[in-house]
């Protein structure tokens, strides 16, 4: 590596790779099938699907935008009730799968899409029920268990194990659920997939909001026999009595000291903000403030009829026809992280001498990645330096999203010293990947 003296800058950014903080999971979204009604809102009365149907090239071309450009690897799918539509008969210790419906959305259709976007770099993906079945119990977690097994038993039969299963979406909402009963659930199935030997692990509590995970969380992990079978710690970031468009972060500081205290990742898994530039800051914030591993946006893709900043691909319509797809700036947005930091890239320390100049930096092989964005109103002249431990960097490429650029590459950077420096528009989000 060069040595010798940078160039005089307005702001410094120091990156120290023996400096080591969270090995990171990967970044995703939530999905939902593409023919689901819920995708397009919109309903063919005679096939209970979407009435939008989008051709089949189209769907390949979404998922490889999702899966291949952007650089995902994590599914969070969304299993509706219906599953079990009335209990299979009065003891949970007995499973009649007769009376179980896996078809379509409910669970086979899931396994379509994960095996698709699989062959397109895919690596994790997950269940996260939206509610109970209306039928079950609300404080005996039996019958949820017996359930929750039948479809984890499912997706392994059909040799898509689920690396891992959330308990519930949001407990606090649809399903009312206490910590006690995802405690007693946790032990429950984790007991029974290791004595079946089922590799997939259990995600607690995936709630609302950083305060109500926290609190679901204590109290699982406070029971050493449900916290071994618990393999991360999940929230969302909305406010759970207001509106979902301002993160919740007043309790994260105590969840991510929660997981490392028991030695698990923290993960945020769903969440949406309209403005590109909030949900750039709050990537920024969730991995280099609080330490989470995992990042999954709300929906990877949806209709036009959600606002515009809750999906990161907008599939557009007239009536019932299919008109095509729009990558939202989200999307580019996300993919400064995603498409340059894999799954196994660790998070090392990275100051800045200014606190509108807001970086994170990783360590992925022989490669360094820095995430720099000018949260200010006016550019600013930074100085990147490599501290100790630094591989030999030999190039510097770049990409710069702002206010009129999307994803723009911009030209190669000189090494001045042991870095560079160069300068960061207002109001903008760049990448820097420094190689051998």
């Amino acid at each position: 590596m060069p040595t010798g003296p940078l160039p005089a800058a307005q702001v410094t950014l120091r990156v120290e790779p023996q400096s080591r903080h969270q090995t990171i999971a990967g970044f995703g979204t939530s999905i939902r099938l593409f023919d689901d009604p819920h995708l397009t809102e919109t309903s063919d009365p005679a096939t209970q699907r979407s009435a939008v149907v989008i051709p089949a090239a189209e769907q390949a071309r979404i998922l490889a935008a999702l899966y291949q450009e952007l650089g995902l690897t994590r599914i969070r799918y969304a299993t509706d009730p219906g599953v079990e539509p009335e209990n299979d008969n009065a003891d949970p210790s007995v499973t009649d799968l007769s009376r179980f419906d896996f078809r379509w959305k409910r669970l086979d259709g899931h396994v379509e899409y994960v095996q698709a976007a699989r062959a397109l770099g895919a690596t994790q993906w997950f269940g996260s029920p939206i509610t109970i079945e209306s039928w079950m119990s609300h404080d005996n977690p039996a019958e949820y268990v017996e359930w929750a097994l039948a479809i984890i038993r499912r997706w392994h039969d059909l040799g898509a194990t689920l690396p891992y299963w959330s308990i519930i979406n949001e407990p606090g909402y649809a399903a009312n659920l206490s910590g006690a009963f995802i405690r007693d659930a946790v032990k429950q199935i984790g007991a029974k997939l290791a004595a079946e030997g089922i590799p997939t692990r259990l995600v607690i509590p995936d709630d609302a909001d950083p305060a109500a995970a926290l609190a679901r969380a204590q109290v699982v992990l406070a029971d050493p026999v449900a916290r071994q079978y618990v393999a991360a710690l999940a929230t969302h970031l909305y406010v759970t009595s207001g509106t979902p468009q301002q993160p919740s972060l007043n309790k994260l500081a105590e969840l991510s000291a929660l997981a490392k205290q028991y030695g698990l990742p923290l993960w945020m898994t769903e969440w949406f903000n309209p403005d590109w530039f909030t949900w750039a800051k709050t990537m920024h914030t969730l991995l280099a403030d609080y330490d989470v591993a995992a990042v999954d946006y709300m929906w990877g893709f949806l209709g036009q009829w959600e606002s515009i900043g809750a999906q990161l691909i907008t599939v557009t319509s007239t009536g019932n026809a299919y008109t095509g797809f729009v990558k939202n700036k989200q999307y580019w947005t996300m993919g400064h992280w995603s498409r340059f930091v894999p799954p196994g890239a660790v998070r090392v320390e990275v100051t800045s001498s200014d606190p509108a100049i807001l970086a994170s930096a990783y360590l992925t092989g022989t490669r360094l990645v820095v995430v720099a964005l000018n949260t200010g109103g006016s550019e600013k002249t930074i100085q990147v330096a490599f501290g100790d431990g630094s591989p030999c960097v030999q190039l510097v490429t770049s990409e710069r999203t702002s206010g009129f650029e999307t994803a723009r590459i911009l030209e190669p950077l000189a090494l001045a010293g042991p870095g560079f420096t160069t300068a960061l528009p207002p109001t903008s989000l760049t990448t820097f990947v420094a190689s051998p």
